[in-house]
């Protein structure tokens, strides 16, 4: 079951990518929009269209991203029994299954987003219940909090872990600040100076 939600993140992240490649739009974003991609175009010399190009390129991008994460994690260390491997899915499931709630915060409602994450929680469920058995011994969300023997090495290796972990600890930083900033301001500066009008005129 992991294995097809690990696939299926990657199938949506591949099309969002393909269809950024190409400019096109899916069927809901204009209905939602109420215009054609040329009356889009037409506003701000395209670059409306532009940034909502960009947006679903990175989309896609990090869904693959985490695709490829996710069927790693499940054919190696879950299968092999590692606890802290099925924590991990569990508490990266849980927080993005729960990020798509963040939709009541901007009031849009991505139809096929929706679809698609009503089908893979049964399956996650199904799959975490499932791969429970692989997991040696009780569960212990305690078994996260132990980095192994790297750190103590003190070398260049434990330098190239701790630049790791500050790196995904600055991607979640970023996450938080994005979904914050898409549930209230929904742009930030750097935004509007590329779109060339205000917030208000986009309105």
């Amino acid at each position: 079951m992991l294995f097809i939600i690990a696939g299926a993140l990657l199938f949506a992240g591949g099309l969002a990518m393909f269809l950024a490649s190409t400019g096109d739009f899916l069927p809901h974003d204009l209905h939602y929009l109420g215009m054609t991609p040329d009356e889009l175009c037409a506003i701000a010399s395209c670059r409306v269209t532009d940034f909502m190009i960009h947006d679903r390129a990175s989309l896609g991008g990090t869904l693959f991203g985490i695709g490829v994460l996710y069927l790693w994690l499940t054919a190696f260390p879950l299968s092999r029994g590692a606890q802290w491997a099925w924590w991990t899915w569990l508490i990266s499931g849980v927080i993005g299954f729960a990020t798509f709630l963040a939709y009541l915060g901007y009031g849009y409602l991505d139809t096929w987003h929706g679809i698609g994450t009503m089908l893979m929680v049964p399956l996650y469920v199904l799959g975490m219940a499932r791969t429970r058995r692989l997991v040696n011994g009780p569960l212990d969300p305690r078994c996260l909090l132990h980095p192994g023997t790297w750190w103590a090495r003190r070398d260049r290796f434990t330098l190239g872990r701790l630049l790791l972990i500050a790196g995904a600890a600055a991607v979640a930083g970023s996450g938080l600040i994005i979904l914050r900033i898409g549930i209230g301001d929904t742009f930030v500066p750097e935004d509007i100076q590329f779109i060339g009008v205000t917030a208000e005129q986009l309105r």
